[in-house]
């Protein structure tokens, strides 16, 4: 009696037992694990939301203080800052504006504390993390200093262009540009290069116009230079103004009788001048009134179009956004 004993206590689970078990887990891991991942890329949707609404409240703490929406860029050299910049004080990083010395490029050490603090509320965490790691630009040219500069995954809303605000002039950076002090309201955003628009400006209303929303950033851009791979990626340093393709976007790509959006339809578009994001079919834009909302990637080319303008008095449906 006491050898039975013992071996019925003695006796353990079987290789097939185990076998079942471990498949039983694996299969709960499986049904299991994409509503992990949902649930995760929820809460990165609603930070990435919560940057929207800081930097919304910012840029209207902008227009109150300073009587206009903050500046797209101040000039299109080196030494110039973004809007983005012009923000931080309004986001509780006045002291990284406050370090910045004009008398020094972007990409001098004596701006290191302006152009190399990594900034969280620029970063959306569906596609990364806040750093200092993006080359700066070099006139157009393969980079010099490189990996330093601040990221950011938003971008102004310049109007149909992303280029709007300037005269093209052959034979200089950007197109050798110069400010277009009267640009089209039918054409213009609130932000855009050496704007200064006030909300009075905004005919078609606050709540119908969009200032700021989430860049697109082409894994494999168009241009596949890997030598300037940020710059043609429309991902370099995000506190300057002299990186267009990284502080702006348009709302049309293309040319004047263009009817594609300038919102990207997924990672494979190449295009660097668009807006996008790493959400399921919805990029969160900021309206001037402060409210965010996703718009659909397949929106209406001519509804976004009337949305990313100051005027033109284009009647949106109220189902379109």
């Amino acid at each position: 009696m006491a050898s039975r004993t013992n071996n019925r206590m003695a006796r353990g689970f079987t290789l097939v037992e185990l076998l079942v078990v471990i498949a039983i887990i694996g299969m709960l891991v499986a049904l299991l694990l994409p509503a992990v991942q949902a649930a995760r890329e929820a809460a990165r949707r609603n930070s990435c939301v919560n940057n929207l609404k800081q930097i919304g409240l910012a840029v209207q703490t902008n227009h109150d203080s300073q009587k206009q929406y903050p500046m797209g860029r101040d000039n299109t050299v080196q030494s110039s800052t973004s809007w983005a910049f012009r923000l931080l004080p309004y986001l509780e990083k006045a002291n990284i504006f406050q370090s910045f010395n004009k008398s020094f490029d972007v990409f001098d050490p004596a701006n290191s504390t302006a152009m190399r603090t990594p900034v969280e509320t620029y970063a959306c965490p569906s596609r990364r993390t806040a750093a200092a790691d993006r080359d700066f630009d070099n006139n157009d040219q393969p980079p010099v200093v490189r990996a330093a500069a601040t990221l950011g995954d938003y971008a102004a809303v310049a109007g149909l262009d992303y280029m709007n605000g300037v005269i093209a002039v052959p034979g200089g950076p950007d197109g050798g540009a110069r400010p277009d002090l009267r640009p089209d309201s039918t054409e213009s955003g609130a932000i855009y290069s050496f704007s200064k628009i006030r909300d009075k400006d905004v005919t078609d209303g606050l709540s119908n116009t969009i200032a700021i929303g989430e860049k697109h950033k082409p894994q494999n851009p168009t241009n596949n230079n890997p030598d300037m791979l940020h710059y043609e990626q429309g991902d370099n340093a995000f506190l300057a103004g002299d990186s267009p393709k990284t502080i702006f976007a348009g709302t049309r790509f293309g040319g004047a009788d263009s009817k594609v959006s300038g919102i990207a339809q997924g990672p494979d578009d190449g295009a660097n001048t668009k807006f996008g994001s790493e959400h399921n079919g919805l990029t969160h834009f900021m309206f001037l009134d402060g409210h965010i909302k996703g718009l659909k990637n397949d929106i209406d080319y001519q509804v976004f179009n009337a949305a990313g303008t100051i005027g033109g008095d284009e009647i949106i449906p109220e189902d379109a956004l």
